[in-house]
């Protein structure tokens, strides 16, 4: 009974997170006001540079790869793009919409940078990573949004929370600060050192043979190798 009660307490948080990570984008994210999208899609190259990191939110879907040169590229309707907005601030590419909008196409971004060291994304959105290569990569997932990635790394932090799902399996990286929390899952394969830290009802799995595991698991969720 009691375990039920904690299923039933982290899936209502879970939920909890999503609407209100849902609403912190409502730009994106709500179809019954805004700007109507016009419903046909057009590309469009956007001309930023000199950023590490990306923080984006709000039902968008990256593609984002390693190449030598900056290269942004952004497909939506095509009288929504200017109120999309991708901005630098410092070492970061930031990604959101001034005004409430409404798409009818889907929101596609092409990223391509020299290193990516830091991803963070909320509001039900997606990216992919191919071929990271970095020392240090922090990732962030909230709000369902998910992340799947691969390539290598020596250090690797991760955080997913409100039914999100981040899979790392396919990037090999040295040593791994894993949290996990309301309803979400991280797939890891560490060689070195693992910290696991999974809560709400999340997972935590890992591949491989690493050195050391330190893990920590409460309200019926899990750290276990898969």
């Amino acid at each position: 009974m009691k375990k039920f009660s904690l299923m039933v307490f982290a899936s209502v948080l879970a939920f909890g997170l999503i609407f209100v990570n849902a609403c912190g984008f409502a730009g994106f994210n709500n179809f019954n006001n805004g700007i109507q999208g016009s419903g046909t899609a057009k590309s469009e190259t956007r001309n930023v540079s000199g950023f590490s990191k990306i923080d984006a939110g709000g039902a968008i879907h990256m593609e984002i790869s390693s190449g030598k040169d900056f290269a942004v590229t952004l497909e939506a309707d095509d009288n929504l793009l200017e109120h999309i907005k991708t901005d630098v601030s410092g070492d970061t590419l930031k990604i959101y919409t001034q005004d409430r909008i409404s798409p009818k196409t889907n929101i596609n971004i092409k990223i391509s940078m020299p290193e990516l060291k830091g991803l963070d994304v909320s509001g039900a959105s997606s990216a992919n990573v191919s071929n990271a290569k970095t020392e240090t990569l922090e990732l962030e997932a909230s709000g369902a949004s998910k992340i799947k990635l691969d390539g290598e790394a020596i250090t690797f932090k991760s955080n997913a929370s409100g039914a999100s799902r981040i899979d790392a399996e396919n990037l090999r990286v040295e040593n791994a600060e894993v949290e996990a929390s309301g309803a979400s899952s991280t797939t890891v394969s560490p060689s070195g050192e693992l910290k696991a830290n999974a809560s709400g009802a999340s997972n935590i799995y890992y591949t491989g043979e690493p050195k050391n595991v330190v893990k920590n698991a409460s309200g019926a969720s899990s750290v276990k190798k898969k």
